[in-house]
């Protein structure tokens, strides 16, 4: 039995109302880019707050970007 594609629809509405709350209410890192760009790449990377790191984690972001993109374009 295949997966009904229509039930796709249940968690991008769920997340497309949770996000336009969260977008709307002004508080800062509260929706999910946020959330991603603030906690877990500029932590983790060491460049907001500045650690002793962070040209190690800014080069590794910029590989992952660079790789990502070739993967994306290339196959």
């Amino acid at each position: 039995m295949d997966f009904p594609l229509w039930l796709w629809a249940i968690p991008a509405g769920s997340f497309a109302v949770l996000e336009t709350l969260a977008i709307r209410n002004r508080h800062q890192g509260d929706t999910a880019s946020e959330l991603l760009l603030l906690l877990l790449l500029r932590r983790a990377a060491g460049i907001s707050p500045a650690r002793p790191w962070q040209p190690i984690g800014i080069a590794a972001v910029a590989t992952f970007c660079a790789w990502l993109a070739h993967h994306l374009i290339g196959g």
